[in-house]
Parts: C-alpha cells; sequence; structure tokens
C-alpha cells in the first residue's frame, strides 16, 4: 500500500490534483483531505498557522496518521491532501515503516505571486488572508532534501500536474525512504572541547542517541529481543523506551503537546513497561524508524525553544508532577535526557556484548 502526501501552500492546487489522483487510481484508493480532521472540532479550534495552535495540531497530525494507516491496513492506497510540513513527517515516517506501507511526498508549490492570487479567489475567508498565505507558502520555501519533491504549478493545468505526478509515483521517485542506520563500525562525532553551553548540550545530547544507535545496529529481531537473565532489559526495548522517553520530555512536558503515535494510545495504567514488553513484537526496522522519528521531532522542538528570547531558560509547558516544583527549564531537560541516555547506554553497552560478542565505547 502506499500513503501519498501531496502538500504545499493554499491556491497550489492540491485538492484539485489529490482528486483527480485518486479517482484515476488503478487500485482501491482513499482521499483523505486534513481539512476535514480541522473542522471536526466544533469547540475549541484555533487556525493552524497561528501560535498557540501547536497542540491542536498535533492531535490532528495524529488523527490523520490513524486514518491513513487504517486505511492502508485494509487494503486501500491514500491520497491525502493538506498543508502537511517536513515537521509532520516523522509520524507518518515511524507509521510506515511499523506497518508496512510505502510513504510518497509531493509539494505544489506555486511562486508567491501565484500563490496569492489564487488564494485571493477562494471560498474559504480565513486562507484569503495574504499574511496567512504567505506564511504558509514560506513554510515550503526551503526544503533541504527534500527539493526534489517540489513541483512549480504556476502554469501547469490540474490534469498535467496529476498526470506527471502520477508518473513520478509509477518510477518511485516520490518516495520517502526511511532512514538508514548506522554501522556498528561506525564513528560518532566527538562533542568539541570548547564551545558555547548550547552546542556542548546538544552535541553530547547527539553523541549519546548515535551511541544508542551503534549498540543497537546490525542485529537481527531476534537479537534485539533478547534478554540475558535475570533482567528482562532487551535492546530493542531500549530502543522503543528512547523513542518514548524522547516524545514525553520534549512533545508533551516542554510544547504542551502530545506523545507521538503508538504511545499516544497506550493504557499506561494497564501496563507501566508498555514499550518494553510490545518491543518483541516489532522489527528491527519498525524499531529504529521509531526511534529516529521520535529524535527528528524532538529537535524541531528544542530548535523552536531555542527561537525563544529565553534560549536554555525557556519553561516547560507542563510542571513537575511534584508540588511545588512548578516547570523545567530546557536547559534542565537536555541535561536530564543526557544523564537518561547515559545510564541506558551503559545497559546496551552490556547486552550488546552478550548478544554477539561486540565491544567498545
Amino acid at each position: 500500500m502506499t500513503v501519498t502526501i501531496l502538500t504545499g501552500p493554499p491556491g497550489a492546487g492540491k485538492t484539485t490534483v489529490a482528486a483527480l489522483l485518486a479517482s484515476d487510481a488503478d487500485r482501491p484508493t482513499v482521499n483523505l483531505t486534513t481539512d476535514t480532521f480541522y473542522r471536526s472540532i466544533a469547540t475549541g479550534f484555533v487556525p493552524p498557522y497561528l501560535a498557540g495552535s501547536q497542540r491542536q495540531n498535533d492531535v490532528v497530525a495524529a488523527a490523520v496518521v490513524g486514518a491513513a494507516s487504517a486505511y492502508a491496513r485494509g487494503g486501500y492506497d491514500v491520497v491525502l491532501d493538506g498543508v502537511v510540513g517536513p515537521w509532520f513527517l516523522p509520524a507518518f515516517r515511524a507509521a510506515a515503516a511499523r506497518e508496512g506501507w510505502d510513504l510518497a511526498y509531493v509539494v505544489l508549490r506555486p511562486d508567491l505571486e501565484t500563490t496569492l492570487a489564487r488564494a485571493r479567489d477562494r471560498a474559504d475567508s480565513e486562507l484569503r488572508d495574504p499574511s496567512a498565505v504567505q506564511s504558509m507558502h514560506a513554510a515550503f520555501a526551503d526544503l533541504g532534501d527534500l527539493e526534489p519533491h517540489a513541483r512549480d504549478t504556476r502554469a501547469e493545468e490540474p490534469a498535467a500536474t496529476a498526470a506527471a505526478i502520477r508518473a513520478a509515483l509509477d518510477d518511485g521517485t516520490l518516495r520517502l525512504r526511511q532512514p538508514s542506520m548506522p554501522s556498528p563500525t561506525d564513528e560518532r562525532t566527538e562533542p568539541p572541547l570548547r564551545a558555547d553551553e548550547v552546542t556542548t548540550l546538544r552535541a553530547y545530547l547527539d553523541y549519546h542517541r548515535d551511541t544508542l544507535r551503534l549498540k543497537t545496529a546490525g542485529l537481527t529481531a531476534e537479537q534485539l529481543r533478547t534478554a540475558h537473565a535475570p533482567s528482562t532489559l532487551t535492546l530493542g526495548g531500549l530502543l522503543k523506551h528512547l523513542a518514548l522517553v524522547e516524545s514525553d520530555w520534549f512533545a508533551d512536558v516542554l510544547a504542551g503537546g502530545s506523545v507521538m503515535a503508538p504511545f499516544d494510545t497506550v493504557d499506561w495504567d494497564a501496563d507501566r513497561d508498555w514499550e518494553f514488553h510490545t518491543a518483541a513484537d516489532d522489527s528491527p526496522d519498525e524499531l529504529r524508524a521509531l526511534f529516529d522519528a521520535a529524535v527528528a521531532d524532538a529537535d524541531r522542538r528544542i530548535d523552536a525553544a531555542l527561537a525563544t528570547p529565553e534560549g536554555l531558560d525557556r519553561l516547560s509547558s507542563r510542571e513537575s508532577r511534584r508540588p511545588g516544583e512548578g516547570a523545567f527549564s530546557l536547559r534542565w531537560i537536555l541535561v536530564h535526557m543526557i544523564e537518561e541516555y547515559a545510564r541506558h547506554n551503559g545497559h546496551a553497552d552490556l547486552l550488546r556484548e552478550a548478544v554477539d560478542g561486540t565491544t567498545g565505547e
């Protein structure tokens, strides 16, 4: 199954092209639109491009991923139409790896002048606002490694756009590849000896993330689920646990949103160690994709917090559960994450040696 995300700023032609792709498909295909999910919020809706919409947007993104996954699981291809920026892709990547469907990403991106002109003719008054349209156009202006997934539609009829996209989907050029894991011999980037506080903290966090990747790389599903008595801890369990920890601290505590799928629907009262227990059911690729998606999402939230005037002094949206302690600073969270990884990487070092004899830092 393939889930194709067709995105771009308002006026790019997403809705028309998505309908053409879905209706002319050779396989059973569902046409989803993110607008449907946003419009379902009857009370408390915040326009998704405004400050204060982050938690709502995270919830909607999780619902969209869940719906797309359910259709794909049932044997349908999905064409998803909506403003889905690269920052939402980790959740889709994790679901694709977890459930075994392909993920394609297409950005329709006419120039700003064309986008504004088309937006003025829209029936939706919110998305005719020039400042909102400019903001959403800017979000797709620099796609980095995803630039090959963008298509200029300023002088193109929807049917021609749909035909070109269909051809590119058929030859696989618009498919998102799952990130590859380093081999056990790959080297980590050493933290700098002389750097400012932000650089030093983030470098050590990345160093420990890479250490866990190295300690779990190149192993089979059986090896990742192997425990060594008397402990029940496994390397796969550590990967899934640290994915949860990343999402919990940065998406939930720092940003005030919700943890990523699949952690957002777990009955934690029924099983406090669910991530450790269920890791044995996941493939190596699923575990690694989930971990990488959690790290990518965490980094985006760290970037956003550091961009505020408070920087490392930025306080978390959620407070400590211990009475009277209040919120956490970003500095405290980063140091805590380094400590969390350092402890578990010690476990991983011993487990890896027990699994196949591999040793090293």
